[in-house]
Parts: structure tokens; sequence; C-alpha cells
């Protein structure tokens, strides 16, 4: 059989299966076996895969017609331009979490060089580490605390501190939050569940029966998490320091009224993704902050 004749059976097989984008997942396991590119995929239709290859196909094939994602099943994700190591610890890195690291980056630069110091970044809720490394990667001077309550995803954080060099820079910290974060920060990142409970039935099989669920719901209302977060930020973050918050579709309304109470006087942006859509909130610190 030909990679021509592969992907086409394939992304028949896949998309009389549902699984979207049925063409694109069944290059990406077709690359992944015979370890090509997407490029040499699809300019060399006429390749034969060999019966070793083959068979390595057919595991992966009947792996992700159980709606195992594709990540996982390769055991990467690309985040940022990066290589992030992903498995069943962790949320596989999304696309518009980019938004959020853009805006961190584009902060952080600019106030290291008002400060002329090295800074300090809290990644709350880390996982996989992808933000925290992509922050790090972009932004040379600063340590970063990559925390998460989870244990487990902090192994899987490592590998990929320690996949990309920076085991002196970005710090694995199990920690409740802010709970056990020692100390004020300059800059706080959070992408935290912010699914609504009673959404959750409603994703795809490949989120609601591989990706941890604890990663994803984010309570009855979706922000609950978020909320608790604002409750620890005062305190926590320094004067002229920012707080980036990754949100579900229309959570702003939710949200806002709780930054006035928990931040008052704080400098409030919200940012649009690809799709239009309010999925960051960028909070500037002012020199008073209260708590609730």
């Amino acid at each position: 059989m030909t990679c021509g004749q592969w992907l086409r059976k394939y992304t028949s097989i896949f998309q009389q299966a549902g699984i979207r984008e049925a063409a694109e997942e069944a290059g990406v396991l077709l690359g992944h076996a015979l370890e090509l590119s997407k490029a040499e995929i699809f300019s060399r239709p006429e390749r034969i895969i060999t019966a070793e290859e083959f068979a390595l196909l057919k595991i992966l094939a009947r792996r992700r017609l159980k709606r195992e994602p594709s990540a996982y099943i390769m055991r990467h994700k690309e985040f940022f331009g990066l290589d992030i190591f992903v498995d069943h610890r962790v949320l596989v890195p999304r696309p518009e979490t980019e938004v959020l690291v853009e805006a961190a980056i584009e902060f952080a630069r600019s106030y290291a060089a008002d400060n002329k110091r090295a800074i300090t970044i809290v990644d709350v809720g880390t996982g996989s580490g992808a933000i925290a490394i992509a922050l790090a990667m972009n932004i040379p001077d600063l340590l970063i605390y990559a925390a998460d309550i989870s244990a487990a995803a902090l192994e899987a954080a490592a590998i990929n501190i320690e996949r990309h060099g920076l085991k002196k820079r970005v710090i694995p910290t199990q920690s409740d939050l802010l709970q056990q974060i020692n100390g004020m920060v300059d800059i706080i990142t959070a992408n935290l569940p912010y699914i609504p409970r009673s959404g959750m039935r409603l994703l795809q099989p490949e989120i609601t029966d591989y990706e941890p669920e604890a990663a994803l719901d984010g309570g009855v209302r979706g922000t609950e998490i978020i909320v608790r977060l604002l409750g620890q930020v005062p305190g926590k973050i320094k004067p002229g320091g920012a707080v980036f918050l990754e949100i579900g579709e229309g959570q702003e309304d939710d949200i806002m009224p709780v930054i006035a109470r928990c931040l008052p006087g704080c400098a409030v942006t919200l940012i649009k993704d690809l799709a239009g859509i309010h999925r960051v909130i960028k909070i500037e610190a002012k020199p008073l902050l209260t708590t609730i």
C-alpha cells in the first residue's frame, strides 16, 4: 500500500467514525509512523509503506478510532512553535491559549525593561508546563514557578522543563492555586478549568474519555476556580504587575465584578482570540489591593 492509498482509506474510515478533520488526523498518524514531515507525506503519495510500518499504523489507527487524541498517541503536541510532551496526566495544549502567551510576553518584556531587573512569574494550573515553557523560551531574564495541585501533572511538566533546558528557570511547584506560593510575583498566568459542569457531557469523546476531568471542570458556572484564584491574588502580585486569565466564551460577565471586588482600581483589558471570542482577561495591578 502507498502513502496516498493509506491516506484516502483512513480519511474515509475516520470520517465515518465521526472524527473531525479526518484527512489531517490521518496525515498526522502517517507522518508519525513513517517519521516524515507533513510536507513529505503529501508530496510523496507513491511512497510504499513497509510491512513493519503498516503494522504500526494499524495500532495507531485502532487507538485513534477509540477516540484517543492524536497528541496522546504521539506523546507530543506543538504549542507556540515548541514541541510539548503530553500524556493522560495533562490537558492537550490548545491553540487559543497562545493568545494568553502572546499577551503575557508583550507585557513582560515591557515590564522588565521598565523595572530593569529580572522578573518572577507564577503559571497557575500549569499542567504540561506549556505556558511556562513558552514564556521562558521567549523572555530570557525571568524565573517561573510552574504551579499545579496535581503531582502527576507536575511530573509531565518536569519532562518538558528538562527537554527544553529550563531546569534553572522553571520550577515545578505543587500548590493549590497560589496558596503554597511564598512572597509576591510580577506576573500571574492561569489557564484554569472553565467548562461549566453541564457542558462537560457535550464535549467530544477525545476530551471526556481521555483528558483529566480536573483540568476541565470549572464547576457549576465554569468560573468557580477562577473566582477562587482571584480571591488569592491580593498580596501575591506586585504593584504594577499583571494577571492573565484564560476564560470561556461569555464568562467575562461573571468574572469582571469579582475583579472589581478583589482588585479594585486595577486596569482590565479583554483580549479576543482569532474567533473573535473574549479569551483572555489582562488585569494590571495597582499599588493598593484588598482582599474579599
